[in-house]
């Protein structure tokens, strides 16, 4: 058995049936906005779209045409379109069911919804054995029991594997799936009709760049991984260490500027000097094709245990001389914090290279917190 996830759009099919009024839009085919008050939003399995920019809600047409033609460019191609539910974020409650070795594990809380990792003591754990149980439960989470026994009937006849529905909104005594996501047993494909291949989450096109990197990722043991947020942001990283990674870009949210962010991804596990080039052209070329008035460069990282500052700098050095002029021009700014072997060695490369060709925002080592760079790369772009 493999877990297999399917559209947004399926899922809700499955479990409303005719009721759900959502529309399905696809790249390729002719998209229109009728009129009424819609969500619209990315259909291709990603999490945490609102913080994305992946939602669209409540806008006139040609605003929802626009976000969605906004989202093709970043390489989407399946998007859904539901009806716009007036609620206030108290109504939300999140529910889960699993198909665990006991039975079906159903998860639920009534306070939390979409945030509800700030609140997981309220979440409440059953396990469905047999119908029988389903009276009992559905009198312990207050949740209606026509509601409880018609989707638990959904997940056994439509194999499901995992259903959640995140955030459940009951209102007027009416049950609201705003956000569902279902992964099914692909064994189920030979007795069932109401879910196919063509209901597969189909991912996301892959950016120029992000093959390119995945390719010479494979000639390599070191880690060179690059994801293409925003072709024309402003803020882009050469990142080193996974976890320095993580904080830089979670810093960059924190900040307010988590929109702004052009491209993620690291570079790690000592590549040479004509890898970690090649790795860093492959940003400073997103970055010169970015439409934003104002760019930085962040390059930065945890302390390295063997990766070398010196050497990896070198590399982006390369990259950065082919293109000094250009980032001259479009007034960009490099902001560097990076600590590890030949540490100073490599801070002092990189400092008198971009004094040298008028680049420079600051350069820090180990000596500096963590985020210091990407906090001044925020502020410059925010001036």
């Amino acid at each position: 058995m493999s877990r297999v996830k399917i559209s947004e759009y399926r899922a809700k099919k499955i479990l409303v049936g005719d009721a759900y009024k959502g529309i399905q839009l696809r790249s390729g085919s002719g998209m229109q906005i009728p009129k009424g008050e819609w969500v619209a939003k990315v259909d291709q399995g990603v999490k945490k779209r609102f913080k994305q920019g992946l939602v669209s809600v409540n806008k006139p047409a040609d605003e929802m045409l626009v976000a969605i033609r906004s989202w093709e460019e970043r390489g989407f191609s399946q998007f859904l379109l539901e009806p716009f539910l007036v609620h206030d974020a108290s109504e939300e409650q999140y529910f889960a069911l699993e198909r665990v070795r006991e039975g079906i594990r159903m998860l639920h809380t009534k306070d939390g919804g979409v945030d509800i990792e700030a609140h997981p003591e309220a979440v409440q754990t059953y396990v469905i054995k047999s119908d029988a149980d389903i009276t009992s439960i559905a009198a312990q989470s207050g949740l209606p029991e026509t509601f409880l026994r018609t989707v638990v009937d959904s997940f056994n006849n439509n194999f499901l594997a995992f259903l959640e529905i995140n955030p459940l909104v009951i209102k007027d005594g009416e049950v609201h799936l705003l956000d569902a996501a279902v992964l099914v047993d692909s064994a189920g494909s030979f007795f069932v009709h109401s879910w196919g291949e063509d209901d597969f989450i189909k991912a996301k096109a892959k950016h120029a760049a992000e093959e390119r990197v995945e390719a010479l990722a494979a000639t390599t043991p070191a880690s060179l991984k690059l994801s293409v947020i925003d072709p024309n942001g402003a803020l882009f990283f050469l990142l080193s260490g996974g976890g320095g990674s993580i904080v830089i870009a979670d810093e960059a949210e924190l900040e307010g500027a988590g929109k702004r962010m052009a491209n993620y991804g690291e570079y790690s596990g000592g590549p040479t000097r004509e890898e970690t080039y090649l790795y860093a052209k492959e940003i400073i070329s997103l970055m010169q094709a970015s439409k934003s008035q104002k760019k930085a460069l962040v390059i930065a990282g945890g302390v390295a245990n063997f990766t070398d500052v010196k050497k990896t700098f070198l590399g982006i050095i390369d990259a950065l001389q082919e293109s000094a002029d250009a980032l001259r021009s479009a007034s960009v700014k490099v902001f560097v914090r990076r600590g590890g072997p030949n540490e100073a060695q490599g801070l002092t490369l990189m400092q008198a290279f971009l004094e040298k060709e008028q680049l420079l925002g600051s350069v820090h080592g180990s000596d500096a917190v963590i985020t210091t760079a990407v906090e001044e790369a925020i502020a410059y772009i925010n001036v």
